[in-house]
């Protein structure tokens, strides 16, 4: 069994409807692999979907349970299907690292180095992070 970690792009895409995102994580359905995703993906994720569905900044609904979209509780009830890791503290110190030698974004960097740590493969849309994850030995499934 394989362990693959799903960067928020696939599921973003996913959700507004990307044809790729969407074959891309039907292609898992009936492989030997374990999803998961950490709490970096998690929060980006849920925000930007916030923003999509109301169609304006997340910030508007703070504080408002009744502006919550409704599509939020599919979103939910996608993401707990994924498996959860949490970033540690050695997943900081080596996104750290990341950043300082291939300038990575923070996000993609705990990412990338939650990846580095759990010897996962990496799910992704996102091209910044072909040159980085090839150099870390990390495999990227962007089909």
């Amino acid at each position: 069994m394989k362990d693959l970690l799903v960067d928020s792009s696939v599921l973003i895409e996913y959700f507004k409807g990307n044809e790729r995102a969407v074959k891309l994580l039907e292609s898992f359905e009936n492989a030997d692999v374990v999803l998961h995703i950490n709490d970096v993906v998690f929060s980006e994720v849920v925000y930007i979907l916030l923003g999509h569905y109301l169609g304006r900044s997340p910030r508007a609904m703070k504080g408002n349970p009744e502006k919550l979209p409704p599509e939020n509780e599919e979103v939910f009830k996608v993401l707990k299907a994924f498996g959860f890791i949490p970033v540690e503290q050695s997943t900081v110190f080596k996104a750290m690292t990341l950043i300082q030698k291939y300038a990575m974004l923070p996000n993609d960097a705990l990412i990338l180095a939650t990846c580095v740590e759990h010897d996962f493969s990496l799910v992704t849309l996102d091209e910044d992070f072909k040159l980085p994850s090839e150099k870390e030995g990390v495999q990227t499934i962007t089909r």
